[in-house]
């Protein structure tokens, strides 16, 4: 793939992304994912690195806020035709993004709900966020809302005994701010560790919109025999277990079930990732810059081209002009008078030099 932005669609405003990773996005320009997707490429890069590394072929996943969809695009890409994805977002227009996103990827085998995911069933209050910002939309009031819907509420328990889904992979959870909501909805599944890996968004900032805490959170999953990872806390480029879960802004961490038994990749390939993408977006800058003075020196090359065309044109017109002069019956008649006084009066004679004193005094009088 070759990064960022490569063309806006004809039928809308939206740009199309292709991703270092190989999967293809129809984003809104203006969402705060699409700067970042234009920047590098990729999101949440070791999140992005260590998914790849423990979903398999046919698995099960499920995205719990999908938002535009990256995080489905890849669990898609991943478990394969015989896999399965599941990803929910109370936002409507975030399902739209998804499903457009699966499609243009070609992943079908995953279906997205519209739903919120909580601790009941029912209905529940959804508030959008602007337009740059949808990412933020959250069942809590938002400052930056800008339009507030009612929306169906689902407990991920009850969603699971119907599709009679007796393993899960991973969760990946980040709704701003309802992460003990969603946990909360597990229920026994949570319990019977059902779940491999819960990766989860742990933002106090977020949760306390809706009264909770990154202490309640993984409270619930350590209660539950769940293990967190974090990454680049004690080691700089992997995973390391976490001695403790803190608010860490849009960090993510990782839980593991007591069931896994392969270990979580303690090295990551995050940090020569985002070398790779650095130098990958130099070198695009690079380009871009040398792409602005080619079509400088374009311009200045068509500049000087009209330039010269046109002073052969007026080349020629002065060639035509001469040639109408030189041809006129006054030119001719000029020439034979000049031809006689050379014969008449020849240069430095005392003819000339009368002749040209009466012109002279010609000329003073006509002034």
């Amino acid at each position: 793939m070759n990064g960022p932005a490569l063309q806006t669609t004809m039928a809308s405003n939206l740009n199309l992304f292709n991703t270092e990773i190989g999967i293809d996005l129809l984003l809104d320009p203006a969402d705060y994912i699409s700067v970042l997707l234009a920047r590098d490429g990729l999101f949440e890069v070791p999140e992005t690195e260590l998914i790849t590394r423990i979903v398999r072929m046919q698995d099960t996943c499920i995205d719990a806020g999908s938002q535009v969809g990256y995080y489905s695009c890849l669990f898609a890409k991943l478990v394969g035709e015989r896999g399965r994805v599941y990803s929910f977002d109370a936002n409507p227009q975030a399902c739209q993004s998804t499903r457009r996103n699966l499609a243009l990827n070609g992943s079908y085998s995953a279906e997205v709900i519209h739903a919120a995911l909580t601790d009941c069933n029912g209905r529940v209050p959804f508030h959008i966020s602007s337009n740059d910002q949808t990412g933020l939309s959250s069942l809590a009031p938002i400052p930056t809302c800008k339009e507030s819907v009612s929306v169906p509420s689902l407990r991920l328990e009850a969603f699971l005994k119907e599709r009679r889904i007796n393993r899960v992979r991973l969760l990946k959870i980040d709704v701003e701010g309802a992460e003990e909501m969603v946990l909360e909805g597990l229920g026994h599944f949570l319990s019977d560790h059902t779940i491999d890996y819960i990766l989860m968004e742990c933002f106090d900032e977020r949760l306390r919109l809706l009264n909770s805490s990154t202490e309640a959170v993984a409270g619930i999953l350590k209660s539950a025999g769940y293990t967190a990872w974090e990454y680049g806390t004690q080691k700089a480029d992997g995973w390391s277990q976490a001695a403790e879960v803190c608010s860490r802004g849009d960090c993510n961490y990782l839980f593991t079930s007591p069931e896994v038994t392969s270990s979580v990749p303690s090295f990551s390939l995050a940090p020569a990732l985002n070398q790779l993408v650095t130098e990958r977006s130099e070198l695009r800058r690079e380009n871009a810059s040398s792409r602005e003075n080619i079509d400088k020196l374009h311009n200045d090359i068509d500049w000087l081209l009209n330039s010269i065309k046109a002073r052969e044109e007026e080349l020629t017109a002065a060639k035509w002009q001469l040639e109408m002069v030189l041809n006129s019956a006054g030119w001719r008649a000029l020439n034979v008078c000049r031809r006689l006084r050379e014969q008449l009066a020849p240069p430095g004679s005392a003819r000339r030099r009368l002749c040209d004193a009466v012109l002279r005094n010609g000329k003073g009088r006509s002034r």
